[in-house]
């Protein structure tokens, strides 16, 4: 039994031509080919919100069998609800249905068993053209086509899901059972109909919860498949792994109306931290954006970068340090993410090499000679201690803060080189922080983070 296209010509072109070149106006040349087996994407209407789907799609890798999980706008019911389907039918043609999967499915969570619930959903319709148009042979070389002939167009089954009143960790379980040979989309827009501004608000409270996965701020307005997204950042918690953003706009950007817009986002799933991803596929992108912003300044002027890469425009908080033959010449940073990564870095570049007030400003003479080290910080921990013997024995290989009333200092992990006895660089970070370095009381903090270096020269 094939499900009939519903939102043809709605939320998306009926013509297959048109629908094509559509979804292939979306597509960006992004320089990390990273692939994911878990996006989360928008489902509105897509001229809209077809920019960030895509983007989140183009990260996906198209597995055998494709979990869409997404939620039920119009009807209620408990947990989650499985079709009878054998196809989806599209513009583009039709996906099969894993039937067996559903039925594996049905005998080990609770379920409902529903064509009805699907008829008039767009959440799970309104992905299938991306998986289509990517699972597709586009025109290539001779060459490249024999070279990827093997993952092109092959044979994939979706598993859609829509959700109704659910313990996200169910969602999570279901993930956890079939992450081995599957692939996951979370459908879901973000905030709906607020002002502009305030779903920009919104939406960014929104992403921050996502990437740092503190599951407990969420909210039910901040998205319509929020149990979904819930579901996924358990799974990325349990699992030590990141959602990095892909892209981020609202319904504002698109159409210019900002009374009443509708949210759009797009993560992929990464299989390490969030800072890894960065040295790994932006590395020379960032030294550059610090080189930059220091030569600007040099001219007088400030330093716009072009083409931001997304998971830099997520919080972060850095470091920018210079040597001049290997001494320092100024370092200034952030200890805790008040801003996008790629401001902080322009801004702690830029303060390092003319606003430490340990140096001079630096000239344009010793740029030659110049060393930069950037470090970007993971999350700060508190570190739970009862006496200073305590203290000591979790305080390395980390970098440090210790805050005590109005006296606080840090040092960064790269201090244990010069400092490497606990109790001297212990020592050592109190009378930074203008205390005795025999000082210990019971209202004395301390918190650890790592960082991920990157070092260049100018």
């Amino acid at each position: 039994m094939n499900k009939s296209p519903g939102f043809a010509g709605k939320f998306y072109p009926e013509k297959a031509e048109e629908l094509t070149n559509l979804l292939n106006s979306f597509k960006i040349d992004e320089k990390s080919k990273y692939k994911s087996k878990a996006v989360i994407v928008p489902h509105a209407g897509m001229y809209y919100s077809g920019h960030a789907a895509m983007a989140g799609f183009q990260r996906l890798e198209l597995n055998e069998n494709i979990f869409i999980i997404a939620p039920s706008h119009h009807e209620e019911f408990n947990n989650i609800a499985l079709p009878e389907y054998t196809y989806f039918d599209t513009p583009l043609g039709s996906l099969e249905v894993n039937n067996r999967r559903i039925k594996e499915i049905a005998e080990k969570f609770p379920c409902l068993i529903s064509n009805e619930v699907f008829d008039n959903e767009h959440a799970i319709e309104v992905q299938l053209p991306f998986i289509q148009n990517l699972n597709t042979p586009q025109i290539m070389s001779a060459k490249d086509f024999v070279k990827e002939f093997k993952k092109i167009c092959h044979k994939i089954k979706i598993i859609p899901i829509l959700v109704g009143r659910c313990d996200y960790r169910l969602i999570s379980d279901l993930i956890s059972t079939y992450w081995e040979d599957s692939s996951f989309v979370i459908s879901s827009d973000l905030s709906h109909y607020y002002t502009q501004q305030e779903c920009r608000q919104i939406d960014t409270y929104t992403a921050t919860i996502i990437e740092t996965g503190k599951l407990e701020y969420f909210q039910p307005a901040q998205a319509c498949g929020l149990i979904g997204i819930m579901g996924l950042v358990d799974f990325a918690n349990n699992n030590d792994c990141t959602l990095i953003r892909a892209m981020m706009y609202n319904s504002g950007d698109i159409n210019k109306e900002t009374d009443k817009v509708v949210g759009y986002g797009s993560w992929f799933l990464y299989t390490d931290t969030k800072n890894s991803y960065i040295e790994k596929y932006y590395s020379k992108y960032i030294t550059e954006t610090v080189m930059s912003s220091v030569l600007e300044a040099l001219k007088g002027n400030e330093y716009v970068p072009q083409e931001i890469p997304p998971v830099l425009t997520q919080y972060g908080a850095s470091f920018v340090t210079l040597k001049l033959n290997g001494v320092l010449r100024g370092c200034i940073g952030s200890i805790y993410p008040t801003k996008p990564l790629i401001l902080d870095l322009i801004d702690n570049a830029k303060n390092a090499a003319f606003n430490d007030p340990r140096f001079e400003p630096i000239s344009e003479r010793e740029l030659p000679y110049i060393e930069v080290t950037i470090s970007i910080l993971s999350s700060i921990e508190r570190i739970t201690f009862k006496d200073e013997r305590e203290l000591l024995c979790k305080i390395y290989p980390y970098g440090i803060i210790i805050a005590d009333r109005n006296n606080r200092a840090v040092y960064l992990p790269e201090v244990w080189e010069q400092l490497p006895n606990r109790e001297v660089f212990l020592n050592s970070l109190k009378e930074k922080a203008g205390l005795h370095p025999e000082y210990f009381s019971k209202t004395l903090e301390a918190y650890k983070f790592t960082t991920t270096g990157i070092t260049a020269h100018f």
